[in-house]
């Protein structure tokens, strides 16, 4: 039983590598049950999204914010009812998340998560935090990597990203704001019983925020998983 979530959380986890993946050096992580040393404000591109999760045929609906600057996400998932299901912090080194619903976490670098799939994924030196802000056919990916572009709504293109012979997918549409190409919805699957799709409900281009949006506390009973 404690396999199958794990490799849940992992799954989830996953879909935010492939979706959010930051660039920046990589950080001291906040140990398991220390507090951060007080919060400052920082600038940082916001996000509010509709999210609905299928793990293992269960569904979770919340709503995710990511708070986006030039060098780090900060993630947050909280169901409607107000219960946190998600915090993580992701640079292009590594992602940190906790799961409270199962009181589980990952700490590990971007490419053991990839590695650890079926189809794995071996990620060059790349910044593919531009994936909030350049359309994917722009970016320069892996040369296993493929992507299909529809940009018959030239308003808001399509892309689908995938790799031959492997089940999972990637979905993305984007619309214009003023600061450029922004991501309105997205989709992942693993291609068998695990998927999370997300719809923009607001944006906002620059707003001040407390530097605990990029800050993860892991309590110490909490089981880590390992890719």
């Amino acid at each position: 039983m404690y396999q199958r979530v794990a490799r849940s959380a992992l799954h989830a986890s996953l879909a935010l590598v492939l979706l959010l993946t930051a660039g920046c050096a990589s950080r001291k992580t906040t140990a398991p049950g220390e507090e951060s040393a007080g919060t400052h404000k920082v600038r940082a591109e916001a996000y509010l999204f509709d999210a609905r999760m299928h793990r293992d045929g269960k569904m979770n609906t919340f709503r995710l914010e990511v708070f986006q600057t030039d060098s780090v996400l900060g993630l947050g998932g909280r169901g409607y009812l107000g219960k946190g299901v998600l915090k993580g912090r992701m640079t292009r080194d590594s992602l940190e998340a906790y799961f409270p619903t199962a009181s589980e976490w990952v700490h590990a670098s971007i490419s053991e998560l990839l590695e650890s799939t079926a189809c794995p994924i071996t990620v060059p030196d790349l910044n593919l935090i531009s994936l909030f802000t350049t359309l994917p056919d722009s970016a320069d990916w892996p040369a296993k990597i493929l992507i299909e572009s529809d940009y018959e709504d030239s308003n808001h293109p399509k892309f689908t990203v995938h790799m031959t012979d492997c089940p999972w997918k990637i979905e993305i549409e984007y619309d214009r704001q003023d600061a450029g190409w922004r991501i309105r919805e997205f989709y992942f699957t693993d291609g068998e019983s695990n998927d999370l799709r997300a719809e923009r409900r607001e944006y906002k281009a620059g707003v001040s925020v407390g530097s605990d949006k990029f800050a993860v506390l892991i309590p110490p009973d909490a089981r880590r998983i390992i890719p």
